[in-house]
This record gives C-alpha cells, sequence and structure tokens, in this order.
C-alpha cells in the first residue's frame, strides 16, 4: 500500500509540474503598443521667470514623433500675448518639431498661465474628430 501511495504521489507530482512548466513557457509577456500619433514634449509645462511688463521672451516647445504614424500640425493657438510658429510640413516618426514662441507681456494686466492648443490634421480614430494636445508656460508679470 505504501508503494501505491507513493507511485500515486508521483504521478500527480510530475503532472502538475509537467502542467506548470507549460503554461510558463506558453505566457508570453505583454507587449507595449504605441499609439499611432504621439507627440513627446521635452517639457509640456514651461515657467519662464519674472518678466518685466512689456518685455517679449522668446522660447521653445520641443517634441518628438514618438508615434507610430506621421504628424501634421493643422493649426497652433495661444491668446493675443503669444505668436507661435509652428513646423508646416509632416513629422515623421521619430523626427523632432519645435514650436517657437513670442510671448509679448505688455498685452497682459497679471500673472496668469497661457495655454497653447495644437490642432492636428490627424484625426482619432475613436472619435472621428481631429486630435488637441496642449501645452502651456507661466511666467511673473512685474509691474
Amino acid at each position: 500500500m505504501k508503494l501505491f501511495n507513493s507511485l500515486v504521489f508521483l504521478v500527480v507530482f510530475s503532472s502538475s509540474m509537467n502542467l506548470s512548466a507549460q503554461t510558463k513557457s506558453s505566457v508570453k509577456p505583454a507587449q507595449t503598443i504605441k499609439p499611432p500619433v504621439q507627440m513627446t514634449f521635452e517639457n509640456e509645462h514651461l515657467d519662464i521667470g519674472k518678466v518685466k511688463k512689456g518685455e517679449i521672451k522668446k522660447f521653445d516647445f520641443v517634441f518628438t514623433n514618438t508615434g507610430t504614424e506621421t504628424i501634421e500640425i493643422d493649426i497652433a493657438s495661444g491668446c493675443d500675448c503669444t505668436t507661435l510658429d509652428y513646423p508646416k510640413t509632416p513629422i515623421k516618426v521619430g523626427q523632432k518639431g519645435v514650436i517657437h514662441v513670442t510671448f509679448d507681456s505688455g498685452k497682459k494686466e497679471e500673472t496668469e498661465p497661457v495655454d497653447v492648443d495644437i490642432y492636428l490634421k490627424n484625426i482619432n480614430p475613436k472619435t472621428g474628430q481631429r486630435i488637441l494636445k496642449i501645452v502651456n508656460y507661466k511666467y511673473d508679470l512685474i509691474k
């Protein structure tokens, strides 16, 4: 009887080990799926510091196309105090793009954050709408 119990134990144990080994080898690690349109900015929120009223500051938002398809910017807009120059040609996968910003503090009365809205020609397949990316900057207005 002891021999029979030992034999049953061995069969069950080896079967469970074999099943465990099969399960482990058949499980694949999760793969990261890149979104088709992805703008990765070096910094989405800039602090340009203290600015005297009437002073003009220039700075850039730099991004890389880290998606799987070409990006095309349709329009970039900000408030009346902000002039933007952005790429008018497509940005291919892996390429960098720069949005040049000119901020005229003479058009501001107080410190506040300023949004820069970037509308792409690319369409979000889930919504059927153009893709919108928002970055911003802040400043400390000195009168």
